[in-house]
Order: C-alpha cells, then sequence, then structure tokens
C-alpha cells in the first residue's frame, strides 16, 4: 500500500527537519497546509531527497489568503486558480501524479477562520458559486493539460456550527452526491477526487446521511485518501483508533495514495498509525 505523511504530523518542526526524518524512516511526505511561508518553500520541496506531494495551501504564499476555487471575489479566486496551476507545476516536477486542494466555498472566509466557526453572508446563491467553481476548475485542467497528470478535489467539512438555521450549506462538495456532480459536468478523465474520511465523519453528522453508502458511491472516483479521525462534531486530525471507521474499506483502495493526516505526533506514533491502514488491507 502507498502510504505518505502530511506535514500536520510534524507541526512545529522545520521543513528541513521534516526532510530529515522522513528520509531517516523512510516516509513519503505531503507537503500541506501549515507549513508557514518562506521564500526557499519552493526549492525546499523540489530538491527533498524524498517522495513527495503537494497538497491544497502549498507552498504557502507571502501573502496570506483563504483558497478558494468558487470565490465572488475576482481577485481570490484569481489567485486560487494561479496558486493551483502552480501546485500543478510543482507535482509534475517531482513527478508526483497529481495536485490535490479543497473543494470551494460559497462564502469567503478569513484565513484565521478556518477550523472555526465561519463569518456568515445575509444570502447565498449556490448555484452562482457553483458556476465559478466549475469555471476555475476548467482553467486549471486547461492550463495544464500539456503536464499529464491530474487534479483532485477534496471533500470540505460541513461542522453543525457553519450550517445556516434555513438549512443552507455555505461549501461545496461536503456530500457524495455534489462530488458525483462535480465530475460529471467537468467530464475530464484528469479530475478525481480526494476523499477525507474525517471530513466526510463531521458532514455526515451535521448533514445526517450515511457515510459509509458515500463511501461506496464514491468509490470510482476516488484517486487519494486522506486519513485522520474526530468525534463527528469537530475535525481536529485525531489519531486513528484500532477501530477506525474506514478500516472495512481499506480493501477496496488497495491501489491508491493514503494520507495519513493525523496533528503533531512523534514517530513512533506515526508507525503505529501507519501500521493500522497497512493491516487493513
Amino acid at each position: 500500500m502507498n502510504i505518505a505523511v502530511s506535514t500536520l504530523a510534524f507541526i512545529g518542526k522545520s521543513a528541513e527537519e521534516i526532510v530529515s526524518l522522513a528520509k531517516q524512516n523512510d516516509l513519503a511526505i505531503e507537503f500541506s497546509s501549515g507549513m508557514p511561508y518562506r521564500a526557499d518553500m519552493e526549492e525546499i520541496f523540489l530538491n527533498a531527497p524524498i517522495k513527495k506531494y503537494a497538497h491544497n495551501y502549498f507552498p504557502a504564499p507571502q501573502v496570506p489568503f483563504v483558497l478558494n476555487l468558487a470565490s465572488s471575489n475576482d481577485e481570490i479566486r484569481n489567485t486560487s486558480i494561479q496558486h493551483c496551476i502552480k501546485g500543478m507545476e510543482l507535482s509534475k516536477k517531482v513527478n508526483a501524479p497529481f495536485f490535490s486542494a479543497h473543494a470551494g466555498f460559497c462564502i469567503d472566509p478569513k484565513p484565521d477562520e478556518l477550523g472555526r466557526e465561519l463569518s456568515r453572508v445575509a444570502k447565498i446563491d449556490r448555484g452562482h458559486h457553483w458556476k465559478l467553481f466549475i469555471a476555475s476548475i476548467k482553467i486549471v485542467l486547461e492550463k495544464t493539460a500539456h503536464m499529464e497528470i491530474d487534479f483532485l478535489v477534496e471533500n470540505n467539512v460541513l461542522a453543525n456550527m457553519n450550517l445556516y438555521a434555513d438549512g443552507t450549506n455555505p461549501l461545496l462538495c461536503a456530500e457524495a452526491e455534489e462530488m458525483q456532480k462535480l465530475i460529471a459536468e467537468i467530464n475530464d478523465k484528469r479530475l478525481g477526487i480526494l476523499l477525507d474520511t474525517a471530513h466526510l465523519k463531521v458532514s455526515a453528522n451535521t448533514l445526517q446521511f450515511d457515510k459509509d453508502a458515500s463511501v461506496e458511491k464514491l468509490a470510482p472516483l476516488i484517486r487519494c485518501i486522506h486519513h485522520s479521525d474526530n468525534d463527528g462534531i469537530f475535525d481536529n486530525n485525531q489519531p486513528l483508533p484500532d477501530d477506525y471507521w474506514f478500516l472495512k474499506h481499506q480493501p477496496k483502495f488497495e491501489d491508491i495514495l493514503h494520507v495519513l493526516e493525523v496533528k503533531k505526533v512523534n514517530e513512533y506514533e506515526v508507525r503505529r498509525q501507519i501500521n493500522i491502514l497497512q493491516f487493513a488491507s
């Protein structure tokens, strides 16, 4: 089984320390959100003598923003598109099979709101934001067509605190049906799904749908999986328990990349977590 570890597991360590740990322990690394801005971060990524992947808000820009391919703010949306194109370019240079990014939002959160209650707006036109989201992804795919690598979209996480009183969901692609709709509308073989199991667990609890049935629906579209756990209320990247809910699905996904996305654990715990995933296949 192909397994990588997110840099989220090593929060507090420098990029050089993470690369050194990965080399010593023969780990593949997903460079992800949480890595601070450094002028030389792109160079570090390209030259790291390990197997590596780039994900979402990496490399972090000098001026922080929330990546949102569905934003009605032209500057945010265009900056997000260009960031994804850059991510595809970096991924191609290190022979990674894809670059992955989060699905879009119908609002524009501030960077310090992520993972918390998001600012609300008076009215949301999901149809308008959906069209912007589709258009953005098409641009990313068109501008990178010559690279012959995939672009993966990760399912959003909807905590109950961010569900509007009238039932409006301000986040796109938190449910399987909308992920299926995305793939069908774009209709490009280079577009796939990155399934975050922790996001799915929280969203299923908030929106009252069956997470296991959702996995079955999305299975043919999934090309990478993020693994962490939580209480179903908040997405906080907790370690996988021995009875991790997704393990029964693991045998269906032996041929794709699995990313351990637990937060701030030691090297022993990283290895133990990897063993939980491997022994389920």
